[in-house]
């Protein structure tokens, strides 16, 4: 079975708008006087598509594989991951260090004079 999105030549993600104007291009192009299949075709997958009642009515007597076809997932994109902090050198350290070194310094300093 054709999903209603391939018959009006659509991707899944196709918004309501975008269903109109497909349906509305393939009706001018398929008449029903002059092609009457093509034009059932084209009239049920629109009538599936814009209303939800058609399609739980489908639904529940098709078979369970024509759910994901009458109910598509749109498809997710995921950013990529950000790229790793470039590694920490010894310069850019230096401003967290030098108040621990400088304590240290002070006492190694004070035990030195001390005695």
């Amino acid at each position: 079975m054709e999903t209603p999105h391939h018959v009006l030549g659509l991707p899944a993600s196709a918004t309501a708008e975008e269903v109109t104007r497909a349906y509305r291009k393939l009706v001018r192009r398929y008449p029903p006087e002059l092609a009457p299949e093509q034009f059932a075709r084209i009239h049920l997958a629109y009538q599936l598509l814009t209303s939800l009642e058609r399609r739980m009515a489908v639904a529940r007597t098709a078979p369970e594989e024509t759910v994901d076809q009458l109910f598509p997932v749109p498809a997710a994109a995921l950013k990529p991951p950000p790229l790793p902090p470039p590694a920490l050198t010894e310069r850019d350290l230096e401003p967290l260090l030098a108040p621990f070194r400088r304590a240290r310094l002070v006492r190694i300093l004070r035990d030195a004079f001390a005695d």
